[in-house]
């Protein structure tokens, strides 16, 4: 007998679902959205129906926590939404089936006995889990703990891979940790930048050239391909090779020989090919831009590195790491983060991903000096003024007059004072009193700031 949850704010299906399993002798919980579905999910269960739709959050950003439950179980994603809607996303992320409603009864009992099945013959053939030296890749969030796993496998293999991710999510590091931990640790790591060469001069970076090829070879040059002989090549933004270029590296990719700019011979390097990109390689070969021959050739493994908007779990550990690395740098003593610095970072959206943040930290540590601790008003402005705009009140709509017998309405002079009062200790909050800095975030003037502060009744020597 098998524990199978279902994620679902349907009851008609939530009903209908456990009458199915049910008659299968199968014990059956269930839970109307994701808040609830994953506090079940913690008392370990086999199998999870998951509804992507849910009144309470987007079913795909959960599969990675709901699969790394007790009993890591197999998520199906069960959804009413039309033309394969996160599809992809949820495949990508590791689900075991992704089935559209209705759904009949037969579909049903299939594919739950297929993933018991493929369950069973885990346990049955179970395995260490392999060693896997992180290596500067820090975070124990879900989507990071599927990412490593991957990572795991692959550098268990010789197989091509491709490391999928938003600029700044880390992929060079993830490749290097995937080197590092393979078979080929003792060989070269060879990086080449694809978005920093132009056509003619990536050829000879990556094949190499004899002396005379073109003007300016004055001497014999080995490529790239050749200095990874034994190792691995890593080629960063592929996205970015050149269409002619895409087809003679598919053929070295394929028999792992080239031949040098000007050379009459062609050469041979025994090589492990990771590629990287943060463009949609798939929508590229759709418009031509892409071989689509050379995709499936990159494609062997497929990683994807979660963007740290997705690792909310991580993201204090990050910035605690980048701390400590940039007070060790400037031979500064450790700092604590502060409450209200957490927020702040929290609440920022991160575009730039784990590389800007690693830029933000170190810009603070600077900003603090020799202070004990670092605060919102040691950020960046762009962050600190990006919360700033997120603190104040939306816009309401305009609604329709209340009659008076629905009571008092406050008075405006009550009201604005009121709010007046939030937005300037917001403000203090953030420039940690520093009234020059609220002046400059705020566009009042220093004594307009003082005046409002005084209004407000907020102190003006409350400094953290």
């Amino acid at each position: 007998m098998a524990r199978i949850l279902i994620i679902d704010d349907d009851e008609l299906i939530r009903n209908g679902l456990t009458r199915c399993f049910a008659d299968l002798g199968h014990e059956v919980v269930r839970a109307e959205g994701l808040i609830p579905g994953t506090r079940l999910a913690r008392d370990g269960t086999d199998v999870i129906y998951l509804d992507l739709n849910l009144p309470d959050g987007d079913g795909r950003t959960a599969i990675n926590e709901l699969a790394a439950a007790p009993g890591n179980p197999e998520i199906i994603v069960l959804t009413g939404l039309k033309d394969n809607f996160g599809a992809r996303e949820t495949l990508t992320s590791g689900a075991w089936d992704y089935i559209q409603k209705p759904a009949t009864p037969t579909a049903l009992r299939q594919s739950l006995e297929s993933a018991l099945k493929y369950r069973r013959g885990k346990a049955a053939t179970q395995e260490p889990k392999p060693h896997f030296e992180a290596l500067g890749i820090i975070g124990d969030s879900p989507a990071m703990g599927r990412a490593r796993q991957l990572m795991a496998k692959a550098a268990e293999s010789e197989a091509s891979v491709l490391i999928l991710g938003e600029t700044g999510v880390g992929k060079e590091l993830t490749a290097q940790a995937i080197h590092n931990n393979s078979p080929r640790k003792g060989g070269p790591f060879v990086v080449v930048d694809c978005s920093n060469l132009t056509e003619s001069l990536l050829e000879s970076v990556l094949y190499g050239h004899v002396k005379g090829a073109f003007t300016g070879a004055h001497a014999n040059h080995r490529g790239l391909v050749a200095e990874a002989d034994t190792g691995t090549l890593f080629l960063d933004e592929i996205g970015e090779l050149p269409p002619p270029l895409q087809k003679s590296f598919l053929r070295v990719l394929q028999e792992h020989r080239f031949r040098p700019v000007g050379s009459p011979k062609e050469s041979k390097s025994d090589f492990r090919l990771v590629a990287a990109t943060n463009r949609n390689l798939d929508a590229m070969t759709e418009a031509g831009t892409f071989r689509s021959d050379l995709l499936f050739r990159l494609r062997t493994l497929e990683i994807q590195i979660p963007p740290l908007s997705k690792r909310d779990d991580d993201l204090m550990q990050l910035a605690e790491h980048f701390t400590r690395k940039s007070c060790e740098r400037y031979g500064l003593s450790p700092k604590k983060l502060s409450t209200r610095l957490t927020e702040v970072l929290k609440a920022y959206a991160w575009p730039g991903n784990v590389r800007e943040l690693g830029n933000v930290m170190e810009a603070s540590v600077i900003a603090a000096g020799k202070e004990p601790a670092i605060y919102p008003k040691h950020l960046p402005a762009h962050v600190r003024v990006s919360f700033l705009k997120q603190a104040k009140p939306r816009k309401q709509s305009r609604q329709p007059a209340r009659p008076a017998s629905d009571g008092p309405i406050q008075p405006y002079k009550d009201y604005k004072s009121m709010r007046d009062q939030a937005y300037f200790q917001q403000l203090m909050d953030i420039c940690d009193f520093d009234i020059t800095e609220a002046s400059r975030l705020s566009g009042l003037s220093v004594p307009s700031i003082y005046r409002h502060l005084a209004l407000a009744g907020i102190p003006t020597r409350n400094r953290r």
